[in-house]
C-alpha cells in the first residue's frame, strides 16, 4: 500500500469481530498508531453492538473516529453491507481486516451439517465476500487486507473439525487473493495466531494446569495475547510489509515447530545421556562410502534419515 506521509498505519480500516479479543486489540494498536495522522477513521463490525461502542469511545478518546455497525457475518448480506458503510462514513478504505470467526467443537464423525455449513459461511465465506466487497476502494487506495487464520489452517485439530477445514481453506483463499488482486496494487495476507488467551478461549484455560501445560509446550513458555496479534497485524497492513502478500505470518511462539521436539527419541537420548560429552568421545570420521562426506559408525547416512 501507499505509505502514509508518517509513519502511522492506514487511517480508514474496517474490522470485523472488533468487539473481544484480537479484532478489539487491532482496531485499539490501529488507532493509537495512526495518531500521528490526526487518527484512524475506523469502521468497528461485530455481534455484540453495546461492547462495540463501548470500544467506540475508547477509540474516540485517542483521536480517532468509530463507525459502529452490528452485523452476523454468517448472513451473506451483511459483508456487502458493511463495506458499504465503511465508505459512506469515510469516504474510502485504506485497509480490511477480516477478524470474525466461529468454532463449533465436534467430532466430525458427529458434525452436524448445519454447523459445518455455519463455520465455513462465517469464517471461509464473508473473508471471500468481504474482499470482493471491498475490491474497487482497495484498489483505489492501493490498500491491504489482512485475514485472521489460525494454526489450526495447517495443523489438524481435534475435536475441531469443521473449523480446521475451514481455516484450511480460507488460507488458500488468502493467496488466490493476493495473486489475483497484486496487479490491482492490493495486498493480501493471512495472521495465523497460535494459542491465544481471548474471551473466546477462557474455557480451554479455565484450569490452571491446563494453562500451564500448553504453556510450557510453546517454546516461548507463554500463551499469547490479544495485543501481540494485533501488533503483526499493524505490521501487515503498514507500509513495512510493502513487498509482503500471500504470506502465512504463524503468530504462535515458535509451537508449530515443536513436532519432533514432542516425540519420543529413544537411542538418541540414552546415547546422549550415557556420553554427555559424546561429540569428544566419539570415534574419528572415516570416509563414506560416496568419498563426498563422511560420517562416523551408527551415524545416519543423511538427515533425511531422522524424518
Amino acid at each position: 500500500m501507499t505509505p502514509r506521509p508518517s509513519s502511522s498505519n492506514p487511517v480508514r480500516a474496517l474490522v470485523t469481530g472488533a468487539a473481544r479479543g484480537i479484532g478489539r486489540a487491532i482496531a485499539l494498536r490501529l488507532a493509537r498508531d495512526a495518531q500521528l495522522a490526526g487518527g484512524a477513521r475506523l469502521t468497528l463490525a461485530d455481534v455484540h453492538e453495546a461492547e462495540l461502542r463501548t470500544l467506540a469511545e475508547a477509540l474516540q478518546a485517542m483521536g480517532s473516529r468509530a463507525n459502529v455497525v452490528a452485523g452476523d457475518l454468517g448472513d451473506p448480506e451483511v459483508p456487502g453491507r458493511l463495506v458499504a458503510s465503511a465508505l459512506e462514513a469515510f469516504g474510502g478504505l485504506d485497509a480490511l481486516v477480516s477478524n470474525a470467526g466461529i468454532a463449533k467443537p465436534s467430532p466430525l464423525a458427529a458434525c452436524a451439517t448445519e454447523d459445518w455449513d455455519r463455520v465455513f459461511a462465517v469464517n471461509t465465506r464473508a473473508p471471500f465476500l468481504l474482499g470482493r466487497a471491498a475490491h474497487a476502494a482497495l484498489r483505489t487506495s492501493r490498500g491491504a487486507m489482512v485475514v485472521v487464520t489460525s494454526i489450526s489452517g495447517t495443523h489438524a485439530t481435534s475435536p475441531l473439525g469443521a473449523y480446521s477445514a475451514s481455516k484450511a481453506a480460507t488460507l488458500m483463499l488468502v493467496r488466490q487473493m493476493a495473486g489475483e488482486w497484486g496487479p490491482d496494487g492490493i495486498r493480501v495476507n493471512a495472521l495465523s495466531p497460535g494459542l491465544i488467551v481471548t474471551p473466546g478461549t477462557t474455557a480451554a484455560y479455565a484450569d490452571p494446569a491446563v494453562r500451564e501445560q500448553r504453556e510450557q509446550r510453546v517454546p516461548l513458555h507463554r500463551l499469547g495475547t490479544p495485543e501481540d496479534m494485533a501488533a503483526v497485524a499493524a505490521f501487515l497492513l503498514g507500509p513495512d510489509a510493502a513487498y509482503v502478500t500471500g504470506a502465512e505470518l504463524l503468530a504462535d511462539g515458535g509451537l508449530a515447530q515443536t513436532l519432533m521436539s514432542s516425540l519420543p527419541m529413544g537411542g538418541w537420548q540414552a546415547q546422549i545421556a550415557a556420553t554427555p560429552q559424546a561429540a569428544s568421545r566419539l570415534p574419528p570420521l572415516s570416509p563414506s562410502a560416496g568419498g563426498g562426506r563422511t560420517q562416523r559408525p551408527g551415524e545416519a547416512g543423511s538427515a533425511g534419515a531422522l524424518d
